[in-house]
Order: C-alpha cells, then sequence, then structure tokens
C-alpha cells in the first residue's frame, strides 16, 4: 500500500542526515547495551508496517529488553539515555532542488540534545523512498534489524572509528559476494541489463533475476548461500534522485555492499554496469 497523509503525520522530519550522522563514544555504546530499546510505532492505521517491525523484533531482537511507542512517547522520552529508540524518519539532500525526500530506519540513544540528527547514532540505512511501497522493503526488515544487532556488536567490539560512519565501509566485505548466489530482483537492475547474458559481461559469478515475489518468498524463508539486493530509488522514469544499493547477506545478516548515485541520463535508475563491475573484482 502507498505511502499517504496518514504516513505523513507520523514521519518524524529532520535535517539533512546523510553526512551528519553522529557515532557514539564508548560510553554512548556502553549506555546503549544498558537502555530500553523503544521501537516507535507509525500512526497511519492502514499501514504494515507497524505489524511488521514488530514480528522483526520479537524474532530476533536480542541485545536489550524493548518495548513499542507511540511518536508523542518518543518525544516525550528522546532526551532520556536510559531508552535507546528504533525509528523511521524522513531525510533529504540539502542541495536537491526537487526536495526528494526518502524513508531512513535509524537507531538512536536518547541524549539532551534539541535535535533528533544530534542524537547518538547506533545504526541507520536507508528504507525507501518516501512515497516508496512498503511491499518493497516490509519482508526485509528482519534482515535490517539483524543488521542493526551485528552493527551495535562490532560498536561494543572495537568502539567508534571513523571509517563506520559511512555504509560504505561495508565495502571491504564486497570479496564475499563471489562464494555465494547474488539474487536481484529484475526491477532493479538498470533496464539494459535485465538478462543474464547482459549481466556476465560485468560479473562472471553466481547471479540470478528474480521476480518480486520469488525475492520476498526467499527471504522470509532465509538461506545460507544466498546474498540479496536492497535498493532504494524511485520509479524507472523518473529523472531526478539518487538509488541506494546494498547487498546483505541472509545467513548472517551482513552489509557487504553499499553504493549510491545520482539518478542521470548516464546513470538511470537500477543497479548499474558499474555496481557489477566492483564487486567482481
Amino acid at each position: 500500500m502507498k505511502r499517504i497523509a496518514a504516513y505523513i503525520c507520523f514521519i518524524i522530519l529532520v535535517p539533512p542526515l546523510f553526512s551528519q550522522s553522529v557515532l557514539p563514544t564508548r560510553s554512548e555504546i556502553d549506555a546503549f547495551f544498558n537502555s530500553k530499546t523503544l521501537v516507535v510505532l507509525e500512526s497511519g492505521m492502514f499501514s504494515a508496517y507497524n505489524d511488521e517491525i514488530k514480528d522483526a523484533f520479537e524474532k530476533y531482537w536480542n541485545l536489550t529488553p524493548y518495548d513499542f511507542i507511540n511518536n508523542d512517547e518518543f518525544k516525550e522520552k528522546m532526551s532520556d539515555s536510559t531508552y535507546s529508540f528504533l525509528l523511521l524518519t524522513q531525510s533529504h539532500y540539502e542541495k536537491d532542488k526537487k526536495n526528494i525526500h526518502y524513508n531512513f530506519l535509524n537507531l538512536l540513544l536518547g541524549a539532551k540534545h534539541t535535535s533528533l540528527s544530534e542524537l547518538p547514532e547506533m545504526a541507520s540505512l536507508p528504507l525507501s523512498y518516501f512515497e516508496g511501497d512498503e511491499e518493497n522493503y516490509g519482508f526485509k526488515l528482519g534482515v535490517i534489524v539483524r543488521f542493526f544487532q551485528n552493527r551495535a556488536m562490532e560498536l561494543k567490539e572495537k568502539g567508534s572509528i571513523s571509517s563506520m560512519k559511512y555504509l560504505s565501509y561495508y565495502n571491504d566485505f564486497a570479496s564475499q559476494i563471489k562464494v555465494k548466489k547474488l539474487l536481484i530482483y529484475e526491477g532493479n537492475l538498470q533496464p539494459k541489463l535485465r538478462s543474464l547474458k547482459a549481466i556476465k559481461e560485468y560479473y562472471k559469478y553466481d547471479v540470478e533475476i528474480v521476480s518480486a515475489d520469488a525475492l520476498s518468498e526467499i527471504v522470509l524463508q532465509g538461506a545460507d548461500d544466498i546474498y540479496f539486493l536492497h535498493f532504494v530509488g524511485p520509479e524507472e522514469k523518473q529523472r531526478s534522485g539518487r538509488c541506494f544499493k546494498m547487498i546483505f547477506g541472509l545467513s548472517d545478516a551482513n552489509m557487504v555492499y553499499f553504493n549510491k548515485h545520482k539518478i542521470s541520463e548516464k546513470k538511470p535508475v537500477g543497479f548499474l554496469y558499474s555496481d557489477f563491475k566492483r564487486i567482481n573484482r
């Protein structure tokens, strides 16, 4: 179901987040692991997000105690560092003349700051275009929740290292993709790459083009030998905005690739030739 006015009432509008994430200090990391995580539910009546995120947390979350709250309760508690929060936010690029907004899923620690973007960030990633269809990401929430746990544990083990501020940090693990099968929904490929013959010119390892329904079923079932693409982008006909491309392992929920590009005539909507070249190395 498309997100409409009821959803706009819930989404928290924040300043551009793409270069301003606040990595937690060692003491804030420790505070997170001693916190209670509150999952902020949306207020729209017709969205499946609440049920899907509840299901994902109940199945996979084991780092901290947790509960579910509404947006008003979040506003009351966000300055309290005994709480951490999982919530959806909407953000945009400051210099984007089209003012296109994206939904991000964020794992934040409460702190006495006046701006949401100043809260220590344990994890964050793009989930969808603001008007994106929930069916494109709802089935992935279990993997994303597990990825957030993995990232929090890595922060605990390593501390905040500057390279972890950006999701491009995970490109160091891209060589792992070639040892398993990569699944990509056909609609997430740039148009000229929607055949295995075209892909094989740039990527020589195991890849399968699948339908949206097939990808959803496989991700929900889980598998040890699969990586899959999580893609955030507009409809194919759109000529502005950005595309975000993330590859996750199904068995361990680790991210092994991240890239983004600004849509142009040379770089259309979709996973590009250049992305296959990068993961083929």
